[in-house]
């Protein structure tokens, strides 16, 4: 396959100046997110949020509501993981390796992590309900197939508080593929301000 070739049935999302919106969430608007914890009834594996080189690895990770992550520390330094975000405030204490038991995100919605020691850590969780998601590759393509209807966009560089999601009417029905063009507007996280006014006690 040619890497720059579009196959049918694909959502391409890029910035005002043409270029590729990569890792973005496409989701299907069919199932709002809900903010009331149920479980659903299949088993999915646990998801990793890993700690490389003191970043999250992957930055986003994409997960369905009721899904467990892991949080595995690569690192030779210990970290502090926590999130201020509704749908799972939590802190994992400074740590290294695999000590720490997988964690349930119960609700849907856009996590943000951060790490207490490290502030340039920055990391997300998009909990998805059962309805369809992709993520765009490098050329900023989620092949989606035969698709017409609304979809949710969602990258923490479209909104200032990096959680909303941008509602879209893709039509992909007859092997068309569809081009969005969306606004890039948030600054990179880099303040411990963008998760909430206090930082957890490390001791």
């Amino acid at each position: 396959m040619v890497p720059n070739a579009v196959k049918a049935g694909t959502v391409i999302l890029v910035d005002s100046k043409g270029q590729p919106v990569v890792n973005a969430v496409v989701t299907m608007a069919s199932a709002p997110v809900a903010t009331t914890p149920d479980t659903p009834s299949r088993s999915l594996p646990p998801a990793i949020m890993d700690q490389v080189d003191k970043q999250f690895v992957p930055e986003i990770l994409v997960i369905e509501r009721g899904q467990t992550v892991s949080f595995p520390n690569s690192d030779n330094i210990r970290h502090h993981v926590y999130s201020f975000s509704s749908p799972k405030p939590f802190e994992i204490k400074l740590y290294s390796g695999n000590a720490v038991a997988p964690l349930l995100f119960d609700k849907s919605g856009i996590v943000v992590l951060g790490c207490n020691i490290h502030d340039s850590m920055v990391g997300y969780i998009y909990v998805s309900e059962e309805s369809p998601s992709w993520q765009t590759n490098s050329q900023g393509q989620a092949e989606i197939g035969d698709i017409q209807g609304d979809v949710f966009i969602w990258h923490p560089d479209l909104s200032l508080n990096h959680t909303e999601r941008l509602a879209f009417t893709v039509d992909t029905i007859n092997n068309s593929n569809t081009t969005l063009t969306v606004e890039r507007i948030a600054p990179p996280v880099t303040d411990k301000k963008v998760f909430g006014k206090r930082k957890f006690n490390s001791q």
